[in-house]
């Protein structure tokens, strides 16, 4: 409970910066309307030639899809984090600003790009091809991943850093920070994809159930409650990365600088993951 509670305040002061800064959300939607074009341009023709035979052309669009769609999803990352920063430090930050800092960046931006879309297939490849005690160790090393590199959007649009020297950036500040005792990812967004993300689930599997039982008016029903449980996990998804967005640059500053960002306390911070006891 106490670490719900954690997550839960830390999610509540996210949020109060984003409400207030409405802006912010741009950055995720534009991300995720940029990335889904890249993934029904590239990725669905290179499954169907894969599918077809034609695994060379096939895998190299699958290949620059995913990439493709990483790169946006880091691009207005970047931008949301120097949006988020203007905010911090009490000045105007517009869309437009936060683009600005991304299009500094673009040279580290392709290269973690590259290096997390790399990890984050090889780690799929493995959880859907492997053994059972296979998948759960590519877990296990997705989670660790997502943890030593939750910083890593913040350090390059800071730093400028190149990929392996931001994600050794990253790692480095949770080890000097929380000296390398941390057990758990941090506790961010975990409430919003509770309210949102698992009712989306729950209206998607059953609008699919209905839809595939019944020809009449409860196809029309379980049609209705797909589309309803497709835009609010989108949307919960979106609050999500906004929140760590915001969250991340909060968190960085603690960490690279020892500096507490306005509404966050000390507190806060080093309740953000969780320790080994």
């Amino acid at each position: 409970m106490s670490r719900w509670r954690q997550g839960w305040e830390l999610t509540k002061k996210s949020w109060a910066v984003l409400k207030s800064n409405r802006e912010l959300l741009r950055f995720p939607i534009f991300g995720a309307l940029i990335a889904i074009a890249l993934v029904v341009v590239l990725v669905g023709p290179g499954v169907y030639l894969i599918d077809d035979g034609q695994n060379v052309i096939g895998g190299l669009l699958v290949a620059l899809g995913l990439y493709g769609a990483t790169f946006v999803s880091v691009y207005f990352g970047v931008a949301l984090a120097a949006a988020a920063d203007l905010i911090f430090k009490g000045q105007p930050a517009t869309v437009a600003d936060g683009l600005a800092v991304a299009r500094t960046h673009v040279g580290a931006i392709a290269g973690w790009a590259a290096l997390s879309a790399l990890v984050g297939m090889v780690i799929s490849a493995i959880q859907q091809t492997g053994s059972i005690g296979e998948a759960i160790a590519a877990s296990l090393v997705g989670a660790a991943w997502g943890l030593i590199t939750f910083l890593a959007v913040p350090v390059i649009t800071f730093e400028g850093t190149g990929p392996w020297t931001t994600l050794k950036r990253s790692a480095s500040l949770f080890k000097e920070r929380w000296q390398g005792q941390i057990t758990g990812n941090v506790a961010i967004g975990g409430i919003v994809g509770l309210l949102g993300i698992l009712p989306a689930i729950a209206l998607i599997a059953g609008g699919a159930y209905l839809w595939a039982n019944d020809s009449g008016g409860g196809m029309a029903a379980g049609a209705f409650l797909v589309i309803v449980g497709v835009i609010l996990m989108v949307v919960a998804g979106l609050i999500i990365q906004a929140l760590k967005g915001i969250f991340g640059v909060a968190l960085y500053r603690f960490a690279s600088a020892n500096e507490l960002t306005p509404g966050f306390t000390e507190q806060d911070m080093n309740s953000a993951v969780r320790i080994k006891s």
